[in-house]
Protein backbone atom coordinates (compact mmCIF):
# COMPACT_ATOMS: atom_id res chain seq x y z
CA UNK A 1 0.00 0.00 0.00
CA UNK A 2 1.55 3.74 -1.21
CA UNK A 3 0.80 6.36 1.24
CA UNK A 4 -0.94 9.37 -0.47
CA UNK A 5 1.34 12.60 -0.62
CA UNK A 6 -1.36 14.13 0.21
CA UNK A 7 -2.61 12.88 3.52
CA UNK A 8 -0.04 14.24 5.92
CA UNK A 9 -0.09 14.87 9.84
CA UNK A 10 1.14 17.69 11.58
CA UNK A 11 5.09 17.54 12.64
CA UNK A 12 6.18 17.60 16.15
CA UNK A 13 8.00 20.30 15.87
CA UNK A 14 4.43 21.81 14.66
CA UNK A 15 2.36 20.57 17.53
CA UNK A 16 4.67 21.78 20.31
CA UNK A 17 4.86 25.54 18.64
CA UNK A 18 1.05 25.30 19.22
CA UNK A 19 1.09 24.06 22.47
CA UNK A 20 3.85 27.21 23.43
CA UNK A 21 1.85 29.74 21.67
CA UNK A 22 -1.56 28.29 23.64
CA UNK A 23 1.19 28.45 27.42
CA UNK A 24 2.03 31.85 26.43
CA UNK A 25 -1.78 33.53 25.52
CA UNK A 26 -2.74 31.64 29.13
CA UNK A 27 0.06 33.26 31.04
CA UNK A 28 -1.31 36.52 30.00
CA UNK A 29 -4.98 35.63 30.25
CA UNK A 30 -5.27 34.44 33.46
CA UNK A 31 -3.98 37.20 35.51
CA UNK A 32 -7.09 39.40 33.71
CA UNK A 33 -9.63 36.81 34.64
CA UNK A 34 -8.28 36.66 38.32
CA UNK A 35 -8.96 40.62 38.76
CA UNK A 36 -12.67 39.98 38.00
CA UNK A 37 -12.98 39.34 41.51
CA UNK A 38 -11.44 42.66 42.37
CA UNK A 39 -13.57 44.19 39.96
CA UNK A 40 -16.44 43.10 40.94
CA UNK A 41 -16.17 43.39 44.99
CA UNK A 42 -15.26 47.47 43.55
CA UNK A 43 -19.05 47.59 42.11
CA UNK A 44 -20.53 46.12 45.16
CA UNK A 45 -18.62 49.33 47.53
CA UNK A 46 -20.35 51.39 44.62
CA UNK A 47 -23.84 49.74 44.93
CA UNK A 48 -24.01 49.79 48.81
CA UNK A 49 -22.63 53.67 48.31
CA UNK A 50 -25.38 54.47 46.06
CA UNK A 51 -27.87 52.42 48.61
CA UNK A 52 -26.95 54.21 51.56
CA UNK A 53 -27.56 57.54 49.82
CA UNK A 54 -30.68 57.03 48.66
CA UNK A 55 -31.70 55.23 52.40
CA UNK A 56 -30.62 58.47 53.76
CA UNK A 57 -32.72 60.65 51.53
CA UNK A 58 -35.72 58.82 51.85
CA UNK A 59 -35.31 58.65 55.69
CA UNK A 60 -34.88 62.78 55.59
CA UNK A 61 -38.01 63.21 52.90
CA UNK A 62 -40.12 60.89 55.33
CA UNK A 63 -38.93 63.42 58.74
CA UNK A 64 -39.68 66.39 56.85
CA UNK A 65 -43.48 65.40 56.34
CA UNK A 66 -43.88 63.52 59.64
CA UNK A 67 -45.69 65.27 62.31
CA UNK A 68 -44.02 66.43 64.24
CA UNK A 69 -41.26 67.38 61.69
CA UNK A 70 -38.07 65.10 62.76
CA UNK A 71 -35.18 67.20 61.49
CA UNK A 72 -34.11 68.04 65.22
CA UNK A 73 -30.74 66.58 67.46
CA UNK A 74 -32.36 63.72 67.54
CA UNK A 75 -35.73 61.86 66.51
CA UNK A 76 -37.36 58.49 65.00
CA UNK A 77 -39.78 57.53 62.23
CA UNK A 78 -41.42 54.62 61.08
CA UNK A 79 -40.32 52.56 58.05
CA UNK A 80 -42.29 49.29 57.80
CA UNK A 81 -39.63 46.13 57.58
CA UNK A 82 -36.74 48.41 59.50
CA UNK A 83 -35.01 48.55 62.65
CA UNK A 84 -36.64 47.17 66.13
CA UNK A 85 -40.52 47.45 65.21
CA UNK A 86 -40.26 49.34 61.85
CA UNK A 87 -38.28 52.42 64.27
CA UNK A 88 -34.99 54.33 62.45
CA UNK A 89 -33.73 56.57 64.81
CA UNK A 90 -32.60 60.27 63.39
CA UNK A 91 -29.90 62.90 63.92
CA UNK A 92 -31.05 65.99 61.78
CA UNK A 93 -33.41 64.30 59.82
CA UNK A 94 -30.66 61.37 58.51
CA UNK A 95 -30.17 58.32 59.61
CA UNK A 96 -27.64 57.86 62.31
CA UNK A 97 -24.74 55.27 62.06
CA UNK A 98 -26.03 52.59 64.31
CA UNK A 99 -29.48 53.30 62.08
CA UNK A 100 -29.09 53.42 58.57
CA UNK A 101 -28.47 49.80 57.83
CA UNK A 102 -32.05 48.83 58.88
CA UNK A 103 -33.24 51.25 56.08
CA UNK A 104 -31.45 48.68 53.57
CA UNK A 105 -33.63 46.24 52.36
CA UNK A 106 -30.78 43.22 53.14
CA UNK A 107 -27.08 43.59 54.01
CA UNK A 108 -26.10 39.26 53.95
CA UNK A 109 -23.63 39.84 51.33
CA UNK A 110 -21.53 42.94 53.14
CA UNK A 111 -20.90 43.49 56.75
CA UNK A 112 -21.57 46.03 58.97
CA UNK A 113 -19.72 47.72 62.07
CA UNK A 114 -21.74 50.59 63.56
CA UNK A 115 -21.72 53.10 66.34
CA UNK A 116 -24.15 56.20 66.44
CA UNK A 117 -21.86 58.58 64.40
CA UNK A 118 -21.41 56.36 61.47
CA UNK A 119 -21.26 53.12 59.95
CA UNK A 120 -18.35 50.99 58.01
CA UNK A 121 -19.86 48.32 55.30
CA UNK A 122 -17.78 46.00 53.31
CA UNK A 123 -17.82 43.09 50.98
CA UNK A 124 -17.43 40.02 52.83
CA UNK A 125 -16.18 37.92 50.18
CA UNK A 126 -13.01 40.19 50.61
CA UNK A 127 -12.59 39.49 54.38
CA UNK A 128 -12.71 43.12 56.23
CA UNK A 129 -9.40 44.90 54.89
CA UNK A 130 -9.32 48.55 55.83
CA UNK A 131 -8.84 49.60 51.73
CA UNK A 132 -12.36 47.97 50.46
CA UNK A 133 -15.00 49.65 52.65
CA UNK A 134 -17.60 52.24 52.49
CA UNK A 135 -18.27 54.66 55.29
CA UNK A 136 -21.48 56.24 56.28
CA UNK A 137 -21.11 59.40 58.81
CA UNK A 138 -24.24 60.43 59.93
CA UNK A 139 -25.36 64.37 60.03
CA UNK A 140 -24.04 66.34 62.83
CA UNK A 141 -25.69 69.61 61.97
CA UNK A 142 -28.62 71.36 60.96
CA UNK A 143 -26.33 73.88 58.84
CA UNK A 144 -23.17 74.38 57.14
CA UNK A 145 -20.93 71.46 57.30
CA UNK A 146 -22.13 68.44 58.36
CA UNK A 147 -25.48 69.03 57.66
CA UNK A 148 -26.15 66.25 55.28
CA UNK A 149 -24.57 62.51 55.89
CA UNK A 150 -21.44 61.83 54.08
CA UNK A 151 -20.84 58.64 51.92
CA UNK A 152 -17.40 57.58 51.22
CA UNK A 153 -15.91 54.81 49.25
CA UNK A 154 -12.38 52.90 49.91
CA UNK A 155 -11.82 50.70 47.10
CA UNK A 156 -7.68 50.90 46.54
CA UNK A 157 -7.42 46.88 48.56
CA UNK A 158 -10.18 44.74 47.56
CA UNK A 159 -8.33 41.75 47.17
Amino acid sequence: MQKDSSEQGFTLIELIVVIVILGILAAFAIPRFVNLQNDARRSVLQGISGSLQAASALAYSKALVSTPVQTGTSGTISVPGAGTNGTVALAYGYPTGASISTMLQSTTNFGVSATAASATFWPTSAGKPAGCEVVYTAATSSVGAGATPTVVTTSTDCS
